[in-house]
């Protein structure tokens, strides 16, 4: 089946920068347009939230007067002619400005949070990238001599700056990972801390006296004092099990009731699979993380169940 067409983060970044800059109060049509656009995707609200903020930051910064943290991305701002002209050659360059003013006033807080249904890209000062996937919170610590990242709760993956002299550590319970240049995910799950590597080398370890571990590219383990490490090579599964970061959901190698416990995780409308045998089945493909409709759609075309529907839930019953 194909897979439904979902917009990246950055594509939803760049279109809330846009609609940040519109003259106020809006016209009529500017008032329906950007009303479609935000119920079209759960995420664009929480966008259209970050670049109002970035900007608001900035204009309050302007008046206080330059520190020495901010003081080139006022500067690069000050050479473009209007609030427009900003947000529209953040959104052109690749979010460059926009993610100078982010690393300033976004992730000088102690605590970021994602709420469900909401997948957020974070840059920081230092030039690396973290995602954070639905319900999720991480607290950020960029001392001089080491960057400290704590994963509280949920999953984020980190594109890391490579800076030899700062080892990025990110902690999740009494699990380590610690890397120098490379991008890996990072899970808390109910059996322990789950690790994926998509580029470089990183080492983990559970507990102070664990023994440290190397995972390359494609490996992927899960870290827990109770249970001896175990590293499994498998780039494919890895990249399905990511697809979050563009706002999807892989179906592939996973039970339906699996993939339906995914889906509970970015939305409020719940899936229920009320056959066991229906659960334990399964389906190829991706599909839209905000979308539960199109999931229940192929199920009813897969297997010929009958679905009722509540204001709370979509209740699948029994495989024919």
């Amino acid at each position: 089946m194909a897979p439904t067409p979902v917009e990246t983060s950055e594509q939803i970044e760049r279109a809330a920068s846009l609609w940040a800059v519109k003259e106020r109060p809006l016209t009529p049509e500017d008032e329906a347009g950007l009303s479609d656009w935000l119920s079209g995707d759960p995420r664009r609200r929480g966008a259209l939230l970050r670049a109002q903020a970035a900007w608001q930051g900035l204009e309050r910064a302007r008046a206080l007067g330059p520190s020495h943290e901010w003081q080139d991305a006022v500067s690069t701002v000050k050479r473009l002619p209007s609030r427009r002209h900003f947000f529209a050659a953040a959104a052109a360059g690749g979010g460059l400005v926009a993610a100078s003013l982010l690393a300033v006033f976004g992730l000088r807080q102690d605590e970021t949070v994602t709420r469900m249904g909401e997948i957020r890209r974070l840059p920081m000062n230092d030039g690396s990238i973290a995602t954070l996937n639905t319900d999720s919170r991480l607290r950020i610590d960029m001392a001089e001599s080491e960057r400290r990242i704590e994963l509280v709760e949920g999953e984020a993956w980190f594109k890391v700056a490579h800076n030899r002299e700062r080892p990025f550590i990110v902690s999740a319970g009494s699990a380590r990972v610690k890397a120098v240049g490379t991008a890996f995910s990072v899970k808390k799950r109910k059996d322990g801390i789950e690790v994926l590597v998509t580029e470089g080398t990183v080492q983990a370890w559970a507990g102070k006296t664990g023994d440290p571990v190397l995972l390359h590219a494609g490996d992927r383990t899960i870290l827990s004092e109770q249970a001896p490490v175990k590293i499994r090579h498998a780039p494919d599964d890895i990249d399905e099990d990511l697809a979050w970061r563009e706002g999807q959901i892989a179906l592939n190698g996973k039970s339906l009731s699996e993939v339906a416990a995914e889906f509970n995780r970015y939305n409020r409308i719940q899936i229920v699979i009320q056959d066991e045998a229906l659960g334990s089945e399964r389906l190829i493909g991706r599909l839209s993380a905000n979308d539960p409709e199109a999931f229940s759609s192929a199920i009813v075309q897969a297997f010929g169940v009958e679905i009722a529907r509540t204001d709370k839930a979509i209740l699948i019953g029994t495989k024919k």
